[in-house]
């Protein structure tokens, strides 16, 4: 009984050495706000019906979406190409692959691919249920 434990031990000491390691997850915070890209605060959401929603959205190079507006929060990643974001009062701002955008809340707005490869969004919509994506002007 005694050699049992002996060898038993053996084999557990040996097979730890051999173990594979642990490994931790990486994480990186990609965006963390409390206003739309403009400087808009977020105003106190009390959401009783959330729906999440999220589009993968492609642009074609020198396409533009209509001008629109979200009445709910918003948030687009980069995916790949060069988006312009322009404003009814022309205000603007350039995203690259990578970049996170806090999108405007009741303003309205376009996109346009102003690079020379299609543009790729990864989108996430937080509101009540039912509220659409987006209003075109």
């Amino acid at each position: 009984m005694k050699n049992l434990l002996c060898l038993l031990s053996a084999v557990v000491l040996i097979g730890s050495m051999f173990a594979l390691p642990c490994y931790s997850a990486q994480k990186d915070v990609l965006l963390q706000t409390t206003s739309t890209w403009d400087g808009a605060k977020y105003k106190k959401m009390n959401i009783k019906h959330p729906e999440v929603t999220v589009l993968n959205i492609k642009i074609d190079v020198g396409e533009a979406l209509p001008m629109h507006k979200h009445d709910l929060v918003n948030i687009a990643y980069v995916k790949q190409g060069t988006l312009t974001v322009i404003t009814d009062e022309n205000e603007q701002i350039t995203l690259n692959p990578g970049d996170c955008l806090p999108e405007l809340v009741g303003k309205y707005h376009y996109g346009k691919n102003t690079g020379n490869v299609p543009v790729e969004l990864i989108v996430f919509y937080i509101g009540k249920k039912g509220t659409p994506l987006s209003v075109n002007k």
